[in-house]
């Protein structure tokens, strides 16, 4: 995953805050924290997601019979481009 629990906990209270000064959005009700942890919970899950589309594209590109050196701009293209495609096919959007 490339956030950290710290990190994810400061977006979840930095959405909580937003969430709770608009109040023509969504009312809130019961535990601030339970909200926090919901928004957590939900972050984790939707990053679990992405990983999940980029090991799929990794292994899609594993399957050519010429290797693409990783790093390299045709591989940072190549990735993009299979990343996208199973994206959309799944109806994420990354």
């Amino acid at each position: 995953m490339r956030l950290s629990e710290e990190k994810i906990e400061r977006i979840a209270e930095n959405l909580a805050d937003m969430l709770e000064s608009r109040e023509d959005l969504i009312e809130i009700g019961g535990n601030r924290r339970r909200l926090e942890r919901d928004l957590m919970r939900f972050i984790v899950a939707d990053l679990a997601i992405e990983d999940q589309i980029t090991q799929e594209a990794l292994a899609k590109m594993e399957t050519y019979s010429r290797p693409v050196p990783p790093g390299t701009t045709e591989w940072t293209v190549l990735l993009a481009k299979h990343k996208e495609e199973i994206a959309a096919r799944k109806g994420y959007v990354l």
